[in-house]
């Protein structure tokens, strides 16, 4: 009896596209959330590189407010996902950067300094480890210069904030969060004053 002769099957692993990378931290790409249902033909890649409605009013509201509150002879206060390029394997991206003016350069390219401090809102890249990613992102840009790291996870209205040589904190966001020194955001309060708590899903 002749045995039927088994077929090896050669499983290829597809390259993912450059154009799908969000950012580089410490040599590690990350991805936009969303890639892998374009490179299956389910999504067209514009869908997956916008914010949220959530997200892109919170990260206007927030800037609007900040833009009133800083010493803008002092510090430059930045949105529209500012790029960041610090070192060869760094090449992030932050919601809200607030800058010293001193050391800025404007230009066509990314920003060569690190904030002062930096606001995010939400995971934007494809992970199911989002803690090890904003512990990741936020130890590196502390390591190249910024003070303190504020992330707004709106899903559990929570806010971590990372601040060098001081303990981690994750605090609900009707508390009282301090941004900088003489800067104090109550996102809750503020967004009741504003009359959209009520918008929120």
């Amino acid at each position: 009896m002749v045995k039927p002769v088994e077929e090896k099957i050669k499983t290829r692993t597809r390259k993912i596209p450059a154009k799908y990378i969000r950012e580089v931290v410490n040599g590690k790409p990350y991805y936009y959330k969303g890639y892998k249902s374009v490179m299956n033909g389910t999504k067209q890649i514009e869908e997956i590189m916008g914010s949220s409605s959530l997200q892109s009013f919170l990260v206007a509201f927030i800037s609007g407010i900040l833009f009133s509150k800083i010493n803008r002879k002092k510090y430059s206060l930045t949105t529209n996902e500012t790029g960041l390029h610090l070192g060869t394997k760094n090449n992030l991206a932050t919601d809200i950067g607030i800058f010293l003016k001193e050391k800025v350069v404007l230009n066509d390219k990314y920003f060569e300094i690190a904030p002062e401090i930096a606001i995010e809102v939400d995971v934007k890249i494809e992970t199911d480890k989002d803690l090890d990613y904003v512990f990741s992102k936020s130890d590196e840009m502390m390591n190249f210069g910024t003070e303190r790291i504020l992330w707004v996870l709106t899903k559990h209205k929570k806010i971590f904030v990372f601040s060098k040589n001081e303990t981690t904190q994750i605090l609900d966001w009707n508390k009282d969060v301090v941004v900088m020194e003489g800067v104090v955001l109550n996102l809750h309060d503020l967004l009741e004053e504003e009359d959209v708590n009520h918008l929120l899903a």
